[in-house]
């Protein structure tokens, strides 16, 4: 006799709009430290590795689940990378333009400057595609198709099924205030990020094609990362969010309307759906559970390591340490009797600088201070007679050391007690 496979939490609306996303969020922000770490010490920050490690992060999560839900789900899912209608997807897309063209409007209003450079611009359109393509693929692509198979018996799937994943997508942005601070405009983000998602989800029920989500959410992006402004513009302001907002909804419910919800109910007639369990396909979903496993517990463990690390007080660098010279990171100034120096080094949110001294009586250090994407030091020479003093300023993320981010600096001076050189 048959077996109807049963998976209790693929069942579960809750968990496939908001905590399967979630994760997502959770597992990127677990890789890319972990990359940004190993692009830095690769090709430094400068890299475009490094730059758009992030991004690289994004699609190797949205690859694990696009590879471990057709096992789950014995082949019979699609994330609308094929099939469907796509010339029709891309065309209900196309109301969307407006937010990219939006974006392109302030940066000429606020003469916001392009961003320079080859490697800028690829990490800007990287930065474009990653969410494009991620977080579509969960919130559309995975999120949508399953929420309709899960209410495939309600009479409003498809009304509930755009709603729901749209108010999941807002919800999902709300976590940015932790970033940014500023609570007033993660709430505008979430109202504007809900219409989106809705409108999104919208063209995928219409179309069951999802390249057309995918590439306006990468025009809007790109649009605003090939900038950059001065303050935190993000190249919309409230009353565009609030009017783009309720045409996007008008949109979603238009596209929606009852007229074409017999359509909409035929093309996902052959939906997402478990099918019958057998030998074969029951030993392939306890394969993709397996692997599921092992890749949680492989980047938690990685970050219990670095956590194990902090609290022992192990300054244990993730990668074999290197000094740095002085270089273009390491900038400096004297004073016009030569007797005081200036060390400027870069500051990133989060980060500190611990400070080993050569020589601290001689060469004391007078003050140090966070100033922008800079940290100050400013040292005095005390007395005459000195060699040379050596600085070693080591960088940490929160309470963990990053050894690759250690700056080592030589001073040297007259027998006056003028500085001489500064070097590595």
């Amino acid at each position: 006799m048959e077996k109807t496979v049963k998976h209790r939490f693929l069942n579960n609306a809750l968990f496939t709009a908001l905590i399967v996303p979630l994760a997502f969020f959770v597992l990127r922000d677990t890789i890319s430290i972990l990359t940004e770490l190993m692009f830095r010490s690769i090709g430094g920050e400068d890299s475009l590795l490094y730059q758009i490690n992030d991004d690289i992060a994004r699609l190797i999560i949205a690859g694990l689940l696009m590879l471990i839900m057709p096992i789950f789900f014995r082949g019979r899912c699609n994330f609308g990378f094929k099939g469907g209608f796509l010339k029709l997807g891309i065309l209900l897309s196309l109301p969307e333009l407006i937010v990219p063209l939006w974006n392109l409007l302030q940066i000429k209003v606020y003469d916001a400057p392009l961003v320079a450079g080859t490697t800028a611009v690829i990490a800007a359109i990287f930065h474009g595609i990653g969410p494009g393509v991620s977080e579509e693929v969960f919130c559309r692509g995975f999120t949508v198709s399953n929420l309709m198979r899960i209410w495939k018996d309600k009479p409003n799937r498809i009304f509930l099924s755009v709603l729901v994943s749209g108010a999941a997508f807002g919800l999902l942005h709300a976590v940015n205030v932790i970033v940014t601070g500023d609570v007033f405009a993660a709430l505008i983000q979430v109202i504007y990020t809900t219409a989106i998602g809705m409108f999104s989800g919208a063209v995928f029920l219409r179309s069951r094609s999802i390249w057309g989500a995918i590439l306006m959410h990468s025009l809007t992006d790109i649009s605003a990362f090939i900038a950059v402004f001065e303050s935190n513009t993000t190249g919309m302001d409230i009353m565009f969010c609030v009017v783009g907002s309720l045409l996007f909804i008008a949109f979603a419910l238009y596209l929606i309307r009852p007229a074409k919800r017999s359509e909409i109910d035929a093309l996902w007639e052959d939906g997402w759906s478990f099918g019958d369990e057998d030998g074969k396909t029951h030993a392939g979903a306890k394969a993709a559970a397996i692997v599921s496993a092992v890749v949680v517990i492989a980047f938690s463990a990685s970050i219990g390591v670095m956590l194990y690390q902090t609290k022992m007080g192990y300054d244990i660098p993730m990668f074999p340490t290197e000094e740095k010279t002085l270089d273009k990171d390491v900038q400096y100034n004297l004073s016009d009797d030569k007797k005081e120096l200036t060390i400027l080094l870069p500051y990133v949110g989060g980060e500190t600088y611990d400070l080993e001294n050569s020589d601290s009586e001689s060469l004391a250090l007078d003050e140090c201070r966070e100033n922008g994407d800079t940290y100050i030091f400013e040292f005095s020479h005390k007395g005459t007679g000195t060699e040379n003093v050596k600085l070693t300023f080591s960088k940490t993320l929160g309470d963990m050391p990053v050894a690759i981010e250690d700056y080592t600096v030589t001073v040297g001076f007259n027998a006056d007690g003028t500085i001489s050189s500064v070097g590595g």
